[in-house]
């Protein structure tokens, strides 16, 4: 689950090949959130390349977790 405050980065959803490879080489600050009854959850995010912070839905997001061993 995606929130404000967290670091995420962007999925590849577009094209023939490997459609949802992974795309980690810019990550970014998820700012706001809005949800509507029954809508996809979209997220204001500024990338670090990016000007300014745009909108994306849920699934063109991932969160970057960390992992323990």
């Amino acid at each position: 689950m995606i929130k404000p405050g967290d670091i995420v980065y962007l999925k590849k959803t577009k094209g023939l090949i490997k459609e949802y490879e992974k795309i980690t080489s810019s990550i970014g600050l998820v700012i706001k959130e809005i949800r509507f009854k029954n809508e996809v959850p979209q997220f204001y995010v500024k990338f670090d390349k990016q000007e300014r912070p745009l909108w994306y839905y849920q699934h063109h997001l991932c969160k970057i977790t960390e992992e323990r061993k």
